[in-house]
């Protein structure tokens, strides 16, 4: 089941959904997802932006993978609460628009143009590594393009962007993404792949 986090916040308080999501572990243990997902706070004390932050001020739509619900109110692994049910979270993915900007384009790629260019944003894709879900990347990537290709039909965009670590250039590259650059700012490859094209996947 895929469950946006706009609903969620209609029954549960932005404290409740945080600390839920505290027992998340994602695969190689990311701090920038604990972030995301997480409380956190500079050294003045400030708290630093995370994805409720985001939802709430409209810059991402955030969606959650839930299983089905369980009845173990003791489970100590990572669970969505609502209505009285627990329902396991196998995942959690952002979709955004995002401008590519050209000093993060290699100078030879011919995909894109070189201008400035306005791309939808999947960001932090990331499994549960508490649950044993085979496929389930795949499964939360075809999920994105769902949605992105009922937007693109209102809106237009022609390009999907994936930012990601040198670990997983591979992995997207299976997915017919392209690499077409490298943000030094944060030292992710650049990875995109047009929106007509995603029922090639």
């Amino acid at each position: 089941m895929i469950l946006d986090l706009k609903s969620c916040l209609q029954y549960c308080s932005s404290d409740d959904i945080l600390s839920d999501l505290s027992l998340f572990k994602s695969r190689d243990g990311s701090e920038e997802v604990c972030q995301f997902l997480q409380e956190t706070f500079d050294e003045d004390g400030t708290r630093k932006n995370n994805f409720i932050d985001f939802e709430k001020k409209h810059l991402c739509r955030v969606y959650f993978v839930l299983s089905d619900p369980i009845n173990d109110d003791s489970c100590n692994l990572c669970v969505l609460r609502l209505k009285g049910r627990s329902y396991p979270i196998y995942g959690f993915f952002s979709i955004s628009a995002k401008i590519l900007y050209e000093s993060n384009l290699f100078n030879d790629q011919a995909i894109i143009s070189k201008s400035n260019s306005v791309t939808y944003l999947i960001g932090h894709l990331c499994k549960n590594s508490s649950y044993d879900w085979s496929g389930g990347g795949l499964y939360m990537l075809q999920q994105c393009f769902e949605i992105i290709e009922s937007v693109h039909q209102k809106i237009g965009m022609n390009h999907i962007l994936v930012e990601c670590s040198e670990g997983l250039v591979k992995y997207y590259s299976e997915q017919h993404f392209i690499e077409v650059g490298f943000n030094k700012r944060n030292n992710l490859f650049l990875m995109i792949r047009k929106v007509a094209e995603i029922h090639q996947i």
